[in-house]
């Protein structure tokens, strides 16, 4: 329950006093109204706004007339829309976040809760959906666009609070990745077939980039005498050009082979690896080229991530600090660095040999 006071102007300049208030009515349900209160003082404001709580608190809405002093909480399905234009859509988040969305409320959300009031939804709703028979993973990113929502509404005070929503235990599944002689293969393979996909395959595997970092990688951004690329531009299946992941454009250092695959490419584009006509590389066409070199080495069908995962997994195995993958990687958090680090021997055999030290030294 809360009452506040505030001075807001009309459109003609005229300032007035605005109550806001909100209260749990007899029924349960949370209800909040601001409107104009009477009074030309700021004490005269708020008694009236706390005799109209006090209604509120006793009386509920019971006999007031159709026009209603403030407006009900509305359903998920009624506040989606809102919070699409406003949130999704005013922050520009990534339209892959927008499609995330659209699917999740059309396929998940929106058939189990639509009708239910947002201040309603609590537990035994997201009980129900972790029984609909998904997987853990799926069923997380459910809760997930469940939770943001509620949050969103918690922040714009259309309800009190947004309820707690955990999800499912999820088990840590390790990325794939080539080993040495794997990745070795594919570029031999790859070389076997064109300059152009060598320098697919090592922009992933020696660079860690990205699928949509690859297909937005420009000539102006291959520094070659300086020995760097510039990773500044995403292009995504139907976004455009963006910032890569997080927003966050980054340096990466380009090894002798990178270097040399680049070199035997032809610079009449733009595009480091343009398609057709000189344009850029569309998704299909990137995805097509990994999986003939991929066939070509007699490996099976893996989407060009594996490139990423195999640069990452591959300093792992050398000895590369967390921080240091995860600046050369771009991962917004060090918890996506970890699951690299199971690959890290030289960091357990120094930490048991620590342990033989000490026993030795005991036995002396």
């Amino acid at each position: 329950m809360a009452v506040q006071i505030r001075k807001r102007k009309f459109p003609s300049g005229v300032m007035h006093w605005q109550a806001d208030i909100r209260v749990r009515l007899p029924d349960g349900r949370y209800h909040r109204e601001r409107c104009k209160a009477p009074g030309n003082s700021r004490s005269q404001a708020l008694k009236w706004a706390r005799e109209r709580e006090a209604h509120l608190l006793r009386y509920g809405r019971q006999g007031e007339d159709g026009a209603t002093r403030g407006q009900d909480v509305p359903t998920l399905a009624e506040f989606v829309p809102r919070f699409l234009v406003e949130h999704v859509e005013a922050n520009r988040l990534a339209p892959t976040t927008r499609r995330h969305y659209d699917v999740v409320l059309r396929t998940q959300l929106l058939p189990v809760l639509g009708d239910v009031p947002l201040d309603e939804i609590g537990a035994s709703h997201v009980q129900v959906l972790k029984r609909r028979g998904l997987k853990a993973s799926t069923t997380n990113q459910v809760l997930a666009k469940l939770r943001s929502i509620l949050r969103v509404a918690a922040r714009w005070e259309v309800v009190e609070r947004a309820p707690e929503i955990t999800g499912l235990r999820e088990a840590k599944r390790q990325p794939e990745f080539y080993d040495f002689d794997a990745y070795a293969r594919l570029v031999r393979s790859a070389g076997e077939l064109g300059p152009g996909l060598v320098a697919l395959v090592r922009l992933g595997g020696d660079a860690g980039l990205r699928r949509g970092e690859i297909r937005g990688l420009r000539w102006c951004n291959a520094h070659l005498d300086r020995g760097q690329l510039y990773v500044c531009e995403n292009r995504a299946m139907g976004e455009g050009v963006r910032l890569p992941k997080g927003d966050k454009a980054r340096w990466v250092p380009i090894t002798k082979p990178l270097a040399d695959a680049l070199k035997a490419l032809d610079r009449s584009s733009d595009w480091v690896l343009p398609g057709r006509e000189g344009r850029w590389l569309s998704g299909r066409g990137l995805v097509s080229r990994m999986y003939r070199a991929q066939a070509r080495a007699g490996l099976p069908r893996k989407g060009p991530h594996i490139l990423r995962h195999t640069f990452c997994s591959h300093l792992a195995m050398r000895g590369a600090h967390p921080v240091v993958i995860q600046r050369l990687a771009g991962h917004a958090s060090a918890q996506t660095t970890e699951v690299y680090m199971h690959l890290t021997p030289a960091a357990l055999q120094e930490a048991i040999g620590k342990l033989r030290e000490d026993d030795e030294g005991e036995d002396e």
